[in-house]
């Protein structure tokens, strides 16, 4: 019995920042698209002017598919690291890193810290762990956490 609570106190874990690792990620993948168009667009309109230009066109693209590939490489360590959820426990989930956004946001605590805690968690959980601490401070969360948890026994 232990042991399944604790598999599904990961299970939660993982969740929770899978989601807060994702809500980083697509600014991050919107803004990189962005530079990538613009960049490229440059690159290949200063070739026109002179064929020494195709020596930093050369570096903008390799540097634009380097970025693409470590892009990628995250999307997929995201959805490996995401635990099978149904559509109620995505829901919980969300709803649990919304209200764990907005303490953050009370508290001024950067989202890159967040996600850190969070996964210094995963990696090796503790009795006083960041994520256990918070909701032992904040009763909402607590019963948030302990019906998302629950949500996993089936």
């Amino acid at each position: 019995m232990k042991s399944q609570t604790l598999r599904n106190t990961i299970y939660v874990l993982r969740a929770v920042g899978v989601e807060f690792a994702r809500r980083i990620y697509l600014p991050i993948v919107i803004v990189f698209v962005v530079i990538a168009i613009i960049a490229c667009s440059i690159a290949i309109w200063l070739t026109t002017m002179s064929a020494w230009w195709w020596i930093f066109a050369v570096l903008v693209f390799v540097a634009v598919l380097i970025a693409g590939i470590i892009l990628g490489v995250v999307a997929v360590v995201l959805h490996i690291l995401n635990p099978h959820q149904t559509t109620t426990q995505k829901s919980g989930v969300k709803t649990f890193v919304d209200k764990l956004q907005g303490l953050s946001e009370i508290t001024q605590t950067p989202k890159f810290i967040l996600l850190f805690r969070i996964t210094r968690d995963v990696v090796s959980p503790r009795e006083d762990g960041f994520v256990k601490t918070t909701i032992g401070h904040t009763l909402s969360l607590r019963k948030d956490f302990e019906s998302l948890k629950n949500s996993f026994d089936s």
